[in-house]
């Protein structure tokens, strides 16, 4: 099956435009209603995502994993959407028992185009900018008093499993609500060429703002290429922090790893 290559409302495609392998469940197709049902993503887990329609919701499906916990995104999703556009919950629930159990979501569309789509990526020098931009406005929009969440060192530690020398190294916190997962696939660009829209958001949370730019600028060079980390961090409006950067680079690479990871190639983002 072949997803369009412009299509309204959110598309999690990532520049992948075939997945003509995957046998979609009768169980998706009667939840669409009779609306066409399009799968526009498939992730390193196994889980794939649907489009209804022209892109009003989207049915996300996977088996429970480290990178996507269900209870988690729920009641992110519940609070998120009055302070930044993020998709609305419709509904969520399982299929199936055991180990065969698929865990959905059920959202709503959100404006815009995944900043990883074709259009978006022939255009590093007005997407990268965007994105920095876009990051910064949700942390500046996103109440850290009000955020009944967590992203932080020690609850990434313990969530992930992740090495304990990690929390006794943490620098300083300068707190924001962070998206938890901000790579480039994770923002959504309008017509306006700004970002317009937020989805995957099972770990925002608060922490330092690092340990986004972190990810972020690692997804800014898987996605556009070398070199465009400096135009990220001019229009989020904030200089290199080196330090940082390499602590929040090393938590984000560290499942499964040790601080000491020099022969531990760094997990993808996004």
């Amino acid at each position: 099956m072949t997803v369009p290559a412009d299509h309204n409302g959110y598309n999690p495609l990532a520049g992948q435009t075939e997945l003509g392998d995957v046998d979609v469940p009768e169980w998706v197709v009667a939840m669409a209603a009779g609306r066409t049902v399009a799968p526009v993503w498939r992730n390193e887990d196994g889980g794939i995502t649907y489009r209804f329609g022209d892109g009003e919701s989207f049915l996300k499906v996977q088996r429970p994993c480290l990178d996507w916990d269900l209870g988690a995104e729920l009641p992110r999703l519940a609070w998120i959407g009055d302070f930044v556009p993020a998709p609305r919950l419709l509904g969520s629930g399982v299929v199936g028992e055991g180990d065969d159990a698929a865990h959905w979501l059920l959202t709503s569309g959100v404006a815009g185009r995944s900043a990883v789509d074709r259009a978006c990526r022939a255009h590093p020098e007005r997407t990268v900018p965007a994105l920095g931009r876009g990051l910064r406005r949700f942390h500046d929009s996103v109440p850290v008093a009000s955020c009944p969440f967590s992203w932080s060192v020690f609850d990434r530690v313990t969530r992930f499993g992740l090495d304990p020398a990690f929390m006794a190294a943490a620098p300083p916190v300068d707190p924001v609500v962070c998206h938890g997962d901000a790579c480039n696939p994770n923002f959504l660009i309008g017509a306006d060429q700004e970002v317009s829209g937020y989805v995957d958001l099972g770990g925002l949370g608060v922490a330092d703002r690092w340990a986004d730019l972190a990810p972020a600028l690692l997804s800014v060079g898987w996605n556009y290429g070398p070199g465009w980390e400096p135009a990220f961090l001019d229009s989020y409006g904030i200089a290199d922090d080196p330090a940082k950067r390499a602590f929040y680079t090393d938590l984000w690479n560290g499942v499964g790893t040790t601080l000491d990871r020099a022969e531990t190639p760094g997990r993808s983002p996004g």
